[in-house]
């Protein structure tokens, strides 16, 4: 028989036992020494173990490369791609496993890699890479490169249109920062030219009152002058009067009548004097003072002369007859003095009406003026305040500018001048 011998039957079985519970992971370790002493059971034990050590050695390899394979996937779990399984075995698909597990974390890795370049880029504000989307077929790390990619178009499209801002900012906020200096120095001309009006006009005012004002005394004076006048008149016809009696009693004292008329007469060549002198002179108060000093000085010649009158009488009668004649003449000239005076009074009066309208037309024209500068100089204070913010706006803008400058983008080299970026805004096209 083939195990006819007990012990050596035993010990096969042990062996076998060894084998299966190393089979069922019961144990980690087989016996694999040789104990059977028959020759025909020494063959198959001999079988036996051969057949157990390959397959100790054969598990021992996958344990050593599933081992190594967890290790790897445990430190690709904490984000580790540094390692790779390294460890080869005999079964073809335990290799496979740990060639698809290394090409993946290749995979990972390579696209990580990519990942961790991008981003550094990115961190030193370049932005024109992009990642390679193919490097996985589908998934959330497809989704991972994919979003990373629409990262870096959105940060390119949000850095170009905030470089196209700032540099028409820049410009045109150059332009309104000049075009509002130039505004500033026209408001501070006009500002200046406005109080140099506002000067004269005050002045006009001041002339045209002083000038209403002497119209106004000239009035008075010229009041006082028809009031003298008046009196001359009348003055004018008491002589006449006198002169009149003066004839009627020539009979009576014939001899001293001469000299009575000479001095009618120089009296009549005093008056015209005065007459003159008050229509040229404008000061009608003198004129009228010197005649009367002289009619006093006649008069006391003809109280002087008075013992002689009768000696002159006949002389006294012809000019008693000429300064009869002369009161007429004298008459009628204050008569027509007396009314050129009312013809200047009213024609000062005019000139006074007129000037009074001057006055608060000019008045009307001050109140302008002064309403105007006010407005000037708010304008020249709105002026200051624009300039100050376009001065702002420009260090804003060129803030910006300089900021956007140290990025790198595409489409950078290719932005449209301030002016075309305008244009395009105005056309409804995107910046």
């Amino acid at each position: 028989m083939l195990f006819s011998n007990t012990k050596d039957t035993t010990q096969i079985l042990n062996i076998l036992d060894n084998f299966e519970a190393y089979l069922k992971n019961d144990t980690n370790k087989m016996d694999l020494k040789s104990q059977t002493n028959d020759r025909n059971l020494k063959k198959i034990e001999e079988k036996i173990i051969s057949l157990a050590k390959h397959i100790q050695d054969d598990k021992l390899a996958e344990l050593r490369i599933f081992g190594e394979m967890m290790l790897v996937v445990e430190k690709l779990s904490d984000g580790y791609t540094d390692d790779l399984t390294t460890q080869i075995s005999n079964d073809e698909k335990v290799n496979y496993l740990a060639y698809s597990v290394n090409e993946a974390i290749k995979n990972i890795k390579e696209s990580l890699d990519k990942v961790i370049v991008i981003l550094h880029q990115f961190e030193n504000n370049d932005y024109r890479t992009s990642i390679d989307e193919s490097l996985f077929r589908g998934g959330q790390f497809r989704e991972l490169l994919t979003g990373i990619n629409k990262l870096q178009k959105g940060i390119t499209s949000r850095v170009l249109q905030s470089y196209k801002i700032g540099l028409t900012l820049e410009h045109q906020s150059s332009i309104l920062q000049t075009e509002v200096e130039k505004l500033t120095k026209s408001t501070m001309k006009q500002s200046s030219a406005v109080e140099e009006t506002l000067d004269a006009a005050n002045k006009i005012t001041s002339n045209i009152n002083r000038n209403t004002q002497i119209i106004n005394k000239i009035l008075e004076e010229s009041s006082v002058l028809k009031e003298s006048a008046n009196k001359s008149v009348l003055l004018t016809k008491n002589t006449t009067t006198s002169m009149d009696n003066i004839n009627t009693s020539t009979q009576a004292v014939y001899e001293s009548i001469s000299e009575i008329a000479k001095i009618a007469f120089q009296t009549n060549i005093l008056s015209l004097n005065a007459a003159v002198e008050a229509a040229t002179a404008g000061e009608a108060g003198k004129g009228f003072a010197v005649v009367a000093q002289e009619v006093r000085s006649l008069a006391n010649r003809s109280a002087d002369v008075a013992s002689t009158i009768k000696k002159l009488m006949d002389e006294l009668k012809n000019q008693t007859i000429t300064g009869h004649k002369s009161s007429l003449a004298m008459g009628e000239e204050f008569d027509t003095l007396n009314l050129n005076i009312e013809n200047t009074l009213k024609s000062l009066d005019s000139i006074a009406q007129a000037s009074r309208e001057q006055s608060r037309d000019i008045q009307l024209i001050n109140s302008s003026i002064q309403n105007i500068d006010l407005s000037t100089k708010n304008n020249a204070s709105s002026t200051e305040n624009v300039n100050h913010i376009a001065i702002q706006t420009y260090n804003v803008a060129c803030t910006l500018v300089n900021a956007n400058k140290d990025i790198n983008f595409e489409g950078k080299e290719a932005i449209e001048t301030p002016d075309e970026i305008i244009k395009s805004i105005f056309t409804n096209k995107k910046i």
